[in-house]
């Protein structure tokens, strides 16, 4: 029996680590966009939040979703574009 070849079109490996992103706590937005083996993210984070440490939690959470959902390995560069503050438009 001949194995199965998967490809992941750029815009499904963006949508999957924009979700990855948006679900680490002090993430309030997030975009994606892969390029080959990197994949660049970009944040707004909540004000309040360590920039730093949400984006190592984005490297992580990015890398591990990218490796069990489409079986691909990428260096995940991550921006932190915006401090949100505390809002009705973005609520804690």
């Amino acid at each position: 029996m001949g194995g199965v070849t998967l490809h992941v079109a750029d815009a499904a490996v963006a949508a999957l680590a924009a979700a990855a992103a948006r679900g680490v706590p002090g993430v309030v937005a997030a975009r994606a966009a892969p390029a080959a083996e990197l994949v660049r993210v970009t944040v707004a984070v909540r004000l309040g939040d360590s920039c730093r440490d949400v984006a190592e939690a984005v490297q992580r959470a990015v890398t591990h979703t990218l490796a069990e959902s489409a079986g691909r390995t990428a260096l995940v560069e991550v921006t932190v574009a915006e401090i949100v503050l505390r809002s009705r438009d973005h609520p804690s």
